[in-house]
């Protein structure tokens, strides 16, 4: 599919996803919704992508939601409720992904943006990227991020983020525990993460990832179970084969996803 809004590329089973809308920062609109979701859909079918990383194109990573398409909506409450089912969407598709998604903050990760962030696997940031929860600075309630945030940090600082609506830099936000490095060359610290997972058991990685967001909502009893159930599974494939074949013969083992 051709897209507008957004550039995808394919190369040694890294797919990159490129916001491309520098002109407003990458800020959502519909459109930008409705591709992102589609990318993210079609990466995740991929047999031959291991990793998904998502960038911005320009100064930002993405500005949040279109300010000016809300103040030009007849209709704004309708508006708001169409683009906010629409960044959804792209959330929910990034944490049901059996394949780790990587966010490559290179600028201003604001509203909108930041909830984006937030729903990444792995978050690279340049360090003098931006954050900032944003939505109450123009009388919205956040439409995006408050489930995140509040299990990323004490529910009192992540109400000074929220309710506040303060900015923050990178090195702030990996002391919060929100970005997992700060880097000053951004494609080299992607490209070394990213490399990582092309050498896992992408089986394995996927089910963890699952694990993960389903411990979030999960009581031990039925947690425990299903990860009883999720290493049986994942005995059944090739990739547990070869680990445990390498490990016995002391040599790096070779995953194909099988």
């Amino acid at each position: 599919m051709r897209y507008e809004t957004i550039e995808v590329y394919i190369e040694n089973e890294i797919a990159t996803i490129l916001l491309n809308r520098p002109e407003r920062l990458n800020s959502f609109d519909l459109k930008l919704g409705d591709e992102l979701y589609d990318a993210l859909r079609s990466l995740s079918n991929d047999s031959d992508v291991r990793v998904v990383v998502i960038k911005g194109k320009g100064k930002g990573f993405c500005g949040g939601g279109d300010v000016k398409e809300m103040y030009a909506a007849d209709d704004k409450p309708h508006f708001l409720r169409e683009l906010t089912k629409a960044i959804h969407k792209c959330v929910i598709e990034i944490r049901k992904m059996k394949k780790p998604v990587i966010a490559a903050v290179n600028g201003y990760a604001y509203g909108a943006g930041f909830s984006l962030v937030l729903a990444c696997d792995l978050v690279i940031a340049v360090k003098d990227a931006k954050f900032n929860t944003a939505f109450v600075n123009i009388g919205l309630a956040p439409g995006c991020g408050t489930y995140f945030i509040t299990r990323s940090m004490p529910y009192q600082r992540a109400c000074e983020l929220v309710l506040t609506a303060k900015t923050f830099n990178a090195q702030e936000a990996f002391d919060m525990g929100l970005v997992n490095k700060v880097v000053d060359d951004l494609d080299a610290a992607i490209d070394e993460y990213a490399s990582k997972f092309k050498k896992l058991p992408p089986l394995a990685v996927g089910m963890a990832k699952m694990l993960l967001n389903e411990g979030m909502q999960n009581d031990l009893i039925n947690h425990l179970e299903l990860e009883s159930e999720t290493a049986s599974l994942s005995a059944g494939s090739e990739d547990f084969f070869e680990g445990v074949k390498a490990f016995v013969e002391k040599r790096k083992a070779v995953f194909k996803g099988k």
